[in-house]
């Protein structure tokens, strides 16, 4: 009776005929049960992991002997099969083991041995162990074992799209659509025979993310794995992709010939990130900084990028646009000093369409802290208008952890804008300060007094956009101003991040709407491929809880971010340790990003 065989990853019709006996795979071809597979629409003929392939009944064979002698019968092994390998220094290549996900490179694509790229990338001649090329531990190879080959063969490779359903959920995998899919391929990769086994086995290759600079710095040694968001279509995640490598096994007597083939998947411990970006209006109803769509090109395609390589992808919870907030009142902004007992505070809240409120003049107890001071301020807030106080960290550089500053966000219960003037204000004590947002430009605080504190406009605005999905510290919520400026000096930065802090100072850490949060300049998320690495590097501090790389001159996290895509650009995220300042320490960032930031990662 015919028997079945499921398939494995590597399998073809010829290699199960011939194990089980077959000359070729001849017969399994004209078995019915197999049109299925003769038949596919994408490669027709081969097969596919779970394939249940029919094997018809054998025709006896005599075999004339003696029956005064030995007779050695060899039992059929596989006739050839085809898998992804990085290579050992010391281990035999059959026992070498099999890889069964690929990664993103984390290495300047032409450069290998350290991290830093210390000597060249082995060519593509290079088809045996390279000491330099297995340093990199995302390198890899194809091997072809074929019992009956000789000289060099050649080997396929190409990127396979993801298909969605209207879930987004991943249903499968096609080709790239051919306008597009040339260098998402590499053809007739020639595998070298090693040594005197019956294994053929390719250069060193990498996956990579941009055509430009990575992929045209070693063509025939890397592989695009890259999204399609300037192709039109967003939803393609790197992470969802699959590499596909085939071998041809020349002696197929049949048409189509069979191919053995194998595929992996791209990326270990996949995770995604939630982000959420508010773009300022120029002012109250007037132009946005950018344009939406370009905040989505810039997440979809240069921080999904350099992210891929880390095995994180981005998931995007908001996209809007926000008015300038004028709408906080700070007591003692950011030195937290006590109330002398002399103060007079009030102000007027204002709204379209509301009557405005005007609040005190208080007079606090000598010795009140100003949360105790904004409590009572807003407890004379009435609808329709209401109020959200929430105490600061205490200054790096304050005597005391119990020196906080405290805020009064007011808005209106319908929503409408809300202002805040007629300030009545003492110069020492308890002051009492509204914070006003320029959307043309933005203060940020100097890290070392008040950075996990954040100046009165950042405040502002992280208080009144903060997004949360389960608690307040589950996303990363990022701000897009027009300019972005050092309280300290005035100079201008292209971006800025406002880390938890907890191991800067657990006791003065940031306070819950405050962490978590970029401020980003309209240059580095707008239109062009300008600096495309500014939002992903201060998203990098936030996420690993860290300052800069040290010594490390092509690290995303290097201080002072390179203006364009460039092969040695500051891009990597090295899957190893580099030495950081501000949280100090030599760490794995990949590693340190999953440790610090699960409350804003989705697992896949």
């Amino acid at each position: 009776m015919p028997t079945t065989h499921t398939a494995q990853a590597g399998d073809s019709l010829c290699s199960i005929a011939y194990s089980n006996g077959f000359g070729d795979c001849q017969p399994l071809r004209s078995e019915p049960a197999n049109a299925f597979i003769l038949n596919r629409a994408q490669d027709p003929a081969q097969l596919l992991p779970g394939d249940v392939v029919t094997i018809p009944d054998k025709q006896s064979k005599v075999e004339q002997g003696s029956t005064d002698q030995r007779h050695n019968f060899v039992r059929r092994g596989r006739l050839a099969s085809i898998r992804f390998v990085h290579g050992t220094p010391n281990l035999s290549v059959e026992n070498d083991p099999t890889i069964t996900e690929l990664n993103v490179s984390n290495y300047i694509t032409n450069r290998a041995a350290n991290p830093d790229g210390s000597a060249a990338f082995p060519g593509d001649g290079v088809r045996g162990f390279n000491a330099a090329a297995n340093q990199d531990i995302d390198t890899f190879k194809v091997e072809v074992m074929d019992i009956k080959a000789s000289g060099n063969l050649q080997v396929d490779l190409e990127m396979l799209r993801p298909t969605y359903n209207a879930a987004g959920a991943v249903t499968g995998h096609t080709q790239f659509p051919s306008a597009i899919r040339a260098n998402r391929e590499l053809k007739n990769v020639v595998v070298e025979k090693q040594g005197s086994t019956k294994r053929f086995r390719s250069c060193y290759l990498r996956l990579v993310v941009d055509d430009d600079q990575d992929k045209a710095a070693a063509p025939t040694q890397t592989l695009l794995a890259s999204d399609m968001h300037d192709a039109g279509d967003s939803q393609v995640e790197i992470l969802d992709q699959l590499v596909k490598a085939s071998y041809t096994i020349p002696t197929c007597p049949a048409n189509p010939k069979c191919k053995a083939q194998v595929k992996a998947p791209i990326g270990h411990d996949r995770r995604r990130i939630r982000l959420s970006v508010h773009v300022l209006r120029n002012a109250p109803g007037g132009a946005l900084i950018v344009n939406l769509a370009d905040v989505r090109r810039r997440v979809f395609t240069w921080f999904r990028r350099v992210y891929a390589q880390a095995g994180i992808a981005p998931k995007l919870v908001v996209v809007q646009a926000i008015d300038p907030p004028e709408n906080l009142v700070a007591i003692s902004d950011d030195q937290g000093a006590v109330a002398v007992g002399t103060e007079r505070l009030r102000f007027r809240i204002n709204a379209a369409g509301h009557p405005s409120q005007v609040i005190g003049p208080i007079t606090p107890n000598a010795g009140d802290t100003p949360v105790t001071t904004a409590n009572a301020l807003a407890a004379l807030i009435t609808a329709p208008y209401q109020a959200a106080v929430s105490e600061n960290a205490a200054r790096l550089d304050a005597l005391s952890d119990n020196t906080k500053s405290c805020d009064i966000v007011i808005t209106a219960t319908d929503g409408t804008r809300v202002t805040i003037d007629q300030v009545l204000s003492p110069a020492a004590g308890h002051t009492l300060t509204v914070g006003r947002v320029n959307a043309l430009n933005v203060p940020r605080a100097s890290f070392n007094f008040s950075g996990l504190i954040g100046t009165i406009e950042q405040r502002a605005l992280f208080k009144n956009f903060d997004t949360k999905l389960n608690n307040d510290d589950d996303t990363v919520d990022v701000f897009v101003a027009q300019t972005v400026t050092r309280a300290e000096d005035g100079n201008g930065v292209r971006g800025t991040a406002t880390i938890s802090g907890h191991r800067v100072n657990a006791n003065r850490a940031a306070v819950s709407k405050v962490k978590c949060s970029v401020l980003m300049t309209q240059l580095t998320i707008d239109s062009t491929n300008n600096n495309p690495f500014t939002f992903p590097h201060e998203f990098g501090h936030v996420a690993g809880e860290t300052g800069h790389a040290q010594a490390a001159p092509a690290q995303l996290m290097t201080s002072g971010t390179t203006g364009n895509n460039a092969v040695a650009g500051t891009k990597r995220i090295r899957d190893s340790a580099v030495t950081y300042d501000l949280v100090a320490g030599n760490f794995n960032l990949i590693d340190r990003i999953r440790a610090e930031s699960a409350a804003l990662l989705e697992n896949w």
